[in-house]
């Protein structure tokens, strides 16, 4: 019971942190400094807060395997749970090593690959980043018993 509350806490300060870096920080930092700087700072704030997420859903998913067995893995909330967990790595993993090395003007083996602008690649990691927000309000809701059916 308490290890299930410890993880909802966690998510929840997950959770906070992504919002405020995503739509709080990250603009703030364009806005007040030269754009080199404010890129460099927020990719290092994107980058502490995904490692985080990933960790952080992995408790998560490894709590409701432990919890239900194999039927977690079968059940819709463990199947969002481990979506949520790829589309962050796929950010962390795939995404984000493009951006940057598009921003230094260097070349990276997935961009070459499947190509693409700076604008592209960062729209690409912007939607996932909203999804990632959705999904995660969702799933939020839903463990605090604020379902409404």
């Amino acid at each position: 019971m308490f290890f299930s509350k410890l993880l909802v806490f966690l998510m929840c300060l997950w959770f906070g942190a992504y919002i405020l870096a995503g739509y709080g920080v990250a603009p703030l930092l364009f806005q007040q400094l030269p754009q080199q700087q404010a890129g460099y700072l927020a990719g290092v704030l994107f980058d502490v807060v995904n490692y985080a997420g990933l960790l952080v859903w992995g408790l998560v998913y490894l709590a409701g395997r432990s919890a239900q067995g194999h039927r977690y893995e079968r059940s819709h909330t463990g199947k969002i749970v481990a979506f949520t967990w790829l589309l962050l790595a796929a950010s962390q993993f795939l995404i984000t090593p493009v951006i940057k090395a598009l921003r230094e003007k260097q070349t990276y083996w997935l961009h070459d690959w499947v190509g693409g602008s700076f604008a592209a690649w960062h729209g690409t990691s912007s939607s996932i980043y909203l999804l990632v927000s959705l999904i995660t309000l969702f799933l939020l809701l839903r463990l605090l018993k604020f379902e409404w059916r």
